[in-house]
C-alpha cells in the first residue's frame, strides 16, 4: 500500500515511515517532538544524536571529551579515528570553549561516529559547517545509511533536507507534507528550428517593480513551499512563472530539470557528487558552493545529454 504524502504530526509520520530516512524542514516545536519520539521509538537501536543545544564540555579537550565518550560507546572506532576522520586532529589539545562553531558541529558528528549508529538525529546537521567541511559530513552521513542505518534530520531548509539521503517533508497549514523528488519522464530531445532567435528574460518581483535578468544571471530557480524563487548572485528573487514554464524557456540557455523543485544552470555546476549509493548533488561555483539535490532518476539523463563519464 503506498504511503500518505502529508501527515497531521511528526509522530504520525516517523510511526508510519520507522525504519526509514526522512528529513523535516519544520519549526521549533516540531523539531522537539520529533527528538522525543525517536529517544522513544529507537529505544532499543544503537542511537546518536546532535542537537542544537550540544555544546560540549568546556573545560575538556577535543581529545578528552571524545576518548570519554569512547569509552562509553565501547566500539571499534577510536577517538583519533573520529578527530582524523572529521579534520579535529589539529585541534586535539584546544579546550571545547575555545572551539569555533564549525568545529564544535564536527565535534558533535565525531562523537555521534564513535557509537557506529544504527539511528541518528541531527537537527540541522549542515547548518553550521562551511563548503571546505561540509563534504566530511555528508560523506559519514551517506555511510551511515550506506549501511542501512536510519538518518533523521529536523528543522534545516528544504534545500539542505532534500540533500539527504530518504525522503524530505516540509511543515505547512500545521501538517508535514512530502518534498516530491521524482521529474516526471519527458522527451529528452530538444530541437530549435534554423537559426530563430527567441529572447527571454527571468521575470522577478521585488518591492512593487519587476526585475528583468538575463538567464545567464540566474544560478538556479527553486520551489519551496508552492512558491517559486531566482537565485541571483546569492540572493532569492520570487518569480511568478511556474517551473514548467520556466523549464521551457531555460533549457535553450543551458539549464536543466535537475528535480522535480530545481532548475540549474549548467554552466554554474562545478561538481556532481554522488551522496549515497541512491541520492546524488550538485556543487556550484559560487561563492558558498551552493549544493543542489540531484534526483536519481535525472543523473543518468543529465549524464548522458552532457556527455559527463
Amino acid at each position: 500500500m503506498a504511503q500518505p504524502s502529508s501527515y497531521d504530526t511528526v509522530e504520525s509520520l516517523l510511526a508510519a515511515r520507522e525504519d526509514e530516512s526522512v528529513h523535516l524542514e519544520c519549526g521549533r516545536e516540531t523539531v522537539d517532538r520529533a527528538v522525543r519520539f525517536v529517544h522513544e521509538r529507537y529505544a532499543r537501536r544503537r542511537c546518536a544524536f546532535y542537537v542544537s543545544t550540544d555544546r560540549g564540555f568546556d573545560r575538556e579537550t577535543v581529545r578528552s571529551y571524545l576518548r570519554l565518550f569512547s569509552r562509553l560507546a565501547g566500539g571499534s572506532v577510536t577517538a583519533g579515528d573520529a578527530m582524523a576522520h572529521f579534520g579535529l586532529a589539529p585541534a586535539a589539545r584546544t579546550q571545547v570553549r575555545r572551539l569555533t562553531a564549525e568545529q564544535r558541529a564536527l565535534l558533535n558528528f565525531a562523537r555521534m561516529s564513535l557509537f557506529e549508529p544504527e539511528v541518528v538525529f541531527c537537527e540541522r546537521p549542515l547548518a553550521d559547517v562551511t563548503p571546505s567541511t561540509r563534504g566530511i559530513v555528508t560523506a559519514w552521513m551517506g555511510q551511515v545509511a550506506d549501511a542501512g542505518g536510519i538518518l533523521i534530520t529536523a528543522g534545516e531548509p528544504l534545500r539542505e533536507a532534500l540533500l539527504m539521503p530518504g525522503t524530505a517533508f516540509y511543515e505547512e497549514d500545521g501538517r508535514l507534507h512530502e518534498a516530491k523528488t521524482a521529474v516526471g519522464e519527458k522527451d529528452e530531445d530538444v530541437e530549435y528550428a534554423g537559426d530563430e532567435v527567441r529572447v527571454f528574460k527571468v521575470p522577478a518581483r521585488v518591492d512593487g517593480a519587476t526585475l528583468l535578468f538575463d538567464p545567464r544571471e540566474v544560478d538556479f530557480v527553486e520551489s519551496v513551499n508552492r512558491a517559486n524563487f531566482a537565485s541571483v548572485r546569492g540572493e532569492l528573487y520570487p518569480v511568478t512563472m511556474t517551473l514548467d514554464e520556466l523549464e521551457s524557456e531555460l533549457e535553450r540557455f543551458g539549464f536543466f530539470r535537475c528535480h522535480r523543485s530545481y532548475i540549474v544552470n549548467v554552466q554554474k555546476v562545478a561538481k556532481v557528487e554522488r551522496f549515497t549509493r541512491n541520492s546524488f548533488n550538485l556543487t556550484l561555483a559560487d561563492a558558498a558552493q551552493t549544493q543542489i539535490p540531484l534526483a536519481k532518476g535525472r543523473a543518468e539523463a543529465m549524464r548522458e545529454r552532457y556527455g559527463w563519464r
